[in-house]
C-alpha cells in the first residue's frame, strides 16, 4: 500500500519532541478497541433528479500512467487494474467474506461446486455476450486458463504453483502435454474442471481464473509472444461485462463506453465512465475543483486537504492493510524452498519478541502521525475489521507497559550489566539491534523510526538503524528478502487481500515469510487450514482464529497499523455505500447522476 504524506515537520527532532509528548511514561489505558479515531460514514444518500447520459468521472490515484495492458487476468499495474474492475470483470458472485458464491443464477457465470468428485462446474449464461454481439462460450474459458499455463509464455508472472491443483497443469505448463487433461467441455455453455484436491482457497480464487479472455484474442496474441503486450487482448480486449474500453490517451485516460449486449443492459444508469489518472499532489484541487467525481484509495494527505470540502464527501471502512514491525528469525533455505529458524538470533526468545511490543505505545503513534487514520491491530493483526468472519473483536493489542517489558526481558536474561542503560545478551556480550526502515518519501519517515528507537531505549534496548540511515525501498527490498544478517528487526506492511488462508504470507513455505519464522505450533494450525476439512464455514473460522492468537503469542512480527480504505463521492453521484460496493451489492453501473456536471466546491 502507499503511504502518503499527512504530517508536515520542521525537523525530526522537533517533531519527535511534539509527537511523542508523554510516550515515555506508561500507558495502561490505551483504546480497547480497535477503531480508527476518525469516525467515517460507510454510505451518503444526496437525493435529487436524475439526468440521463451523463458521463461520470472517475479518478484513479497514482503517482504512476496508465501502462494501456487492460487484460483482466495479465495486467501488471494498479492502474490499469483501476479501469478493469468496474467495467470487464464481473463473472461470479461473491458473498459477505468474498467467498465464490455457489450456484448463483444471476451471476454472469455459476459457479457448482462437487465436494465428492473434486470438480467445479462452471456454466455460462445462454446471454453473456461479448461486445461484438458475439457469445461467451466454453472455449473462451479453457483458451484463457490454456494461457494461464502456456509453457511458451515465458514472462506471465500470473502464473503460480497454485494452478496445479488442476490435473494435468503441471504437465501441460511443462511442455510433456498439449492439453489441460482436467479441463473440459460438457457442451458450448459448460466447463468442467477436475482437481487433485479441493481446499478452501479455492473458495478464494487461488488456483481458480475469475476473468476470461475471448478465444480468438487469445489465439492471435499467443502466435508470438514476444509481442504480447501489443496484442489487442490487451489493448482493445472484448468485454462480456457493462463497460466495453472505446478510446484510450495513452498514460492519462480511457473513455468506456456501455456494452450494449451486456445481459443486463436495462439494469445500466450510466452509459459512459471517464477514467483519469491524477496524481497525488493534484488531488485534493481536483476533487475540489469537480474534475472527478468518484477515487477510491484516497490517502491521507489528500484526505486532509479535502476533509473539508462541500462538494463531496469522504466515506471510509477499514482496509485489507497490515504494517508491522518484524524480527528476522531465520533465513531462506533454497535447496528445500522453505524456512529455516535459527534458534540463536537475537530475539529468538519470544519473551524478548514481546518486550518489544509492550514498549511501544502503538495507539498513540497510529492516532498522532498518521491522524487517526490508522489504528492499531489485534491480534496477529492478519484479520482486520473487513475481514468479518474471521475479525475477532475481543483480539488482544499491545499496550504500552514498561515495566512488564523490563521484566520480560529480565526473565529472558537480557539485564545492564555495566550500568550504561542498555541490556547486554545472557553472556553479558553488548547486545545490539539493527533495524530496517524504509525512506518512503514522507516528511514523518524519520519521525517514526526515532520513535520506536527512542520507545525500545526506554526499556534498555539498543536499537540502531541499519547502516545508520533509513534505507531506500529497493535496497529494504533487496536487502529483507536476502536475509541479510545486517537486519535484525525491519518495518514492512502488506496489503492482505480478501483469502483468509495465513499461510501465503506466514507459512513455512511461504517466500513472502520475511521473518523467517515458523514453529510446531504455527505448522500445525497451517496444516489444519489447509485441510478439506476447511469446506465448513463453523471449522474453518474456529481454525483461521486459533492461528490468529498462537501467532500473536509467538510475536514473530508486532503488528503496528490497520488502515482506512477512503472514498471520495462527489454530490452528483445520487447515492453510494462502500460496504455494499465493496461486496458487490451495488455497482458502479446502477450509480445515477443529477446534474450534467460534476458539482465544484
Amino acid at each position: 500500500m502507499k503511504k502518503k504524506n499527512i504530517l508536515k515537520v520542521f525537523s525530526s527532532a522537533m517533531a519527535l519532541s511534539v509527537i511523542l509528548a508523554g510516550c515515555s511514561t506508561n500507558s495502561k489505558t490505551s483504546k480497547e478497541t480497535s477503531k480508527p479515531a476518525v469516525d467515517f460514514k460507510t454510505s451518503v444518500d444526496n437525493g435529487g433528479e436524475v439526468v440521463k447520459d451523463a458521463t461520470l468521472k472517475v479518478g484513479i490515484l497514482s503517482g504512476d500512467p496508465l501502462t494501456g495492458m487492460f487484460n483482466p487476468v495479465f495486467y501488471l499495474q494498479a492502474t490499469d487494474s483501476a479501469v478493469m474492475e468496474d467495467t470487464m470483470s464481473y463473472t461470479f458472485a461473491s458473498d459477505h467474506s468474498y467467498k465464490l458464491k455457489e450456484d448463483d443464477e444471476d451471476a454472469p457465470v455459476k459457479f457448482h461446486l462437487d465436494r465428492d468428485k473434486n470438480q467445479s462446474v462452471l456454466t455460462i449464461r445462454n446471454d453473456l455476450k461479448w461486445n461484438d454481439g458475439k457469445d461467451v462460450t466454453a472455449d473462451d474459458i479453457i483458451a484463457t486458463y490454456e494461457l494461464m499455463g502456456n509453457p511458451k509464455y515465458t514472462d506471465n508472472i500470473r502464473y503460480k504453483v497454485d494452478f496445479e491443483v488442476i490435473e494435468g497443469m503441471k504437465d501441460y505448463h511443462e511442455g510433456k502435454a498439449t492439453k489441460i487433461s482436467g479441463i473440459s467441455k460438457k457442451d458450448d455453455k459448460t466447463v468442467v474442471i477436475q482437481y487433485k484436491e479441493i481446499k478452501a482457497a479455492l473458495l478464494w480464487g487461488s488456483g481458480f481464473i475469475t476473468t476470461f479472455l475471448n478465444k480468438d484474442q487469445v489465439d492471435a496474441a499467443s502466435k508470438d509472444f514476444s509481442k504480447f503486450v501489443e496484442a489487442e487482448l490487451n489493448t482493445k480486449p472484448l468485454s462480456y461485462g457493462p463497460y466495453y474500453l472505446d478510446k484510450v490517451v495513452n498514460g492519462e485516460s480511457v473513455l468506456a463506453k456501455q456494452n450494449p449486449y451486456f445481459y443486463k443492459k436495462d439494469d445500466v444508469k450510466i452509459k459512459e465512465i471517464q477514467f483519469k489518472v491524477v496524481t497525488p499532489a493534484q488531488a485534493s484541487s481536483v476533487l475540489k475543483n469537480g474534475d472527478v467525481d468518484y477515487m477510491a484509495s484516497v490517502t491521507p494527505n489528500v484526505w486532509n486537504a479535502t476533509k473539508d470540502a462541500n462538494n463531496g464527501t469522504l466515506l471510509g471502512q477499514p482496509d485489507f492493510y497490515i504494517s508491522y514491525v518484524g524480527f528476522k528469525l531465520g533465513t531462506w533455505d533454497k535447496e528445500n524452498g522453505e524456512v529455516k529458524v535459527n534458534p540463536e538470533a537475537k530475539a529468538a526468545d519470544k519473551r524478548v519478541r514481546q518486550a518489544f511490543g509492550y514498549a511501544v505505545d502503538w495507539d498513540q503513534i497510529n492516532e498522532k502521525i498518521y491522524k487517526g487514520l490508522r489504528f492499531t491491530p489485534t491480534n496477529s493483526g492478519i484479520y482486520p475489521p473487513r475481514s468479518e468472519d474471521y475479525y475477532n473483536k475481543d483480539g488482544q493489542k499491545f499496550k504500552k507497559d514498561v515495566e512488564k517489558a523490563k521484566q520480560l526481558l529480565d526473565e529472558a536474561g537480557l539485564k545492564d550489566t555495566d550500568g550504561d542503560g542498555l541490556r547486554e545478551d545472557k553472556n553479558g556480550n553488548k547486545l545490539t539491534f539493527n533495524f530496517a526502515i524504509r525512506n518512503t518519501g514522507q516528511d514523518y519517515d524519520q519521525t517514526l523510526a526515532d520513535s520506536f528507537i527512542k520507545s525500545w531505549k526506554e526499556v534498555g534496548l539498543d536499537v540502531r538503524l541499519t547502516d545508520g540511515k533509513l534505507m531506500s525501498a529497493k535496497d529494504w527490498t533487496q536487502r529483507v528478502t536476502s536475509d541479510d544478517p545486517s537486519i535484525d528487526l525491519f518495518q514492512g506492511a502488506w496489503g492482505l487481500g480478501t483469502n483468509p488462508n495465513p499461510s501465503r504470507l506466514l507459512g513455512d513455505k511461504a517466500r513472502m515469510n520475511y521473518q523467517r519464522y515458523i514453529s510446531d505450533t504455527l505448522k500445525k494450525d497451517l496444516e489444519t487450514i489447509d485441510s478439506k476439512d476447511m469446506l465448513d464455514d463453523a471449522k474453518r473460522k474456529e481454525a483461521y482464529q486459533k492461528f490468529d492468537k498462537d501467532f500473536a503469542e509467538e510475536a514473530a512480527w508486532l503488528p503496528f497499523s490497520w488502515n482506512t480504505e477512503i472514498t471520495w463521492v462527489n454530490k452528483r453521484i445520487k447515492n453510494f455505500d462502500v460496504q455494499k460496493y465493496s461486496f458487490g451489492e451495488q455497482k458502479m453501473y446502477t450509480l445515477e447522476l443529477t446534474s450534467n456536471d460534476s458539482i465544484k466546491g
